[in-house]
């Protein structure tokens, strides 16, 4: 199915549709480009994984690049996925934040992030590349609970808002997966490979929701590994 509306003058477009083979790029440094899902979510998170794979070539240690930020009115950083320079992953989950250093993080190549959560024991842990970080504790007996709103590509500093250009994302984004569970290392490591994986059950690539805003562009994703079709027209 695919349907397209204004929603406000800054929104591009809304659109529900399998994203396989595409990727959202994210070619400026602006406060206004990001990319907002709507989730096939109806209860609180007390378990979540998301994995996703970025593209980028900042290497600034003091730069912040956001990938996956969900808010709900308690807490903006609910559950934020980002990156500070190179080889230092973060996540926050319901606020409480977690440094993962020393993890792969090749520029201008694909990497495949995935982070889990389970509220119980408050374990919380993230992949690059297929190779795990340490386990450390987040947010222990919490809960997410209301409407969460999901945006890619920036920081939400308050809840569906308040975005800065210090922590936008400037590459692209793809693959993008939700759960409400922890997924396995195995299914991680599938995840990694880029072989057959069941699509997340929160937010499915293959049937995304998504409204566009600024300048975002929908497009085939970079892949250097393979061989292009160079063919002059006649």
């Amino acid at each position: 199915m695919i349907y397209e509306h204004w929603e406000d003058p800054f929104a591009v477009f809304t659109i529900t549709r399998a994203a396989s083979g595409k990727a959202f790029t994210f070619g400026a440094e602006t406060a206004d480009s990001y990319v907002k899902l709507n989730p096939n979510l109806s209860r609180g998170i007390d378990v979540a994984s998301v994995c996703l794979r970025y593209f980028s070539d900042i290497p600034d240690k003091d730069r912040e690049q956001t990938f996956f930020s969900l808010a709900t009115r308690s807490h903006s950083n609910g559950f934020l996925l980002c990156k500070q320079g190179r080889n230092r992953h973060q996540m926050y989950i319901g606020s409480a934040m977690a440094d993962f250093w020393g993890l792969p993080d090749e520029l201008n190549g694909w990497n495949s992030f995935c982070a889990t959560w389970e509220s119980s024991t408050g374990l919380t842990q993230v992949w690059v590349n297929g190779k795990p970080s340490s386990r450390k504790s987040l947010f222990k007996g919490g809960s997410l609970r209301g409407t969460p709103v999901i945006v890619l590509g920036q920081d939400q500093d308050a809840y569906g808002g308040q975005f800065s250009s210090n922590d936008a994302l400037i590459g692209q984004l793809t693959d993008v997966h939700m759960w409400d569970r922890v997924i396995s290392p195995c299914e991680i490591t599938q995840f990694s490979e880029k072989k057959i994986v069941e699509g997340g059950n929160v937010i499915n690539w293959e049937a995304l929701d998504y409204t566009m805003f600024g300048n975002v562009i929908e497009e085939g994703p970079i892949n250097k590994n393979v061989r292009q079709d160079c063919t002059l027209p006649e």
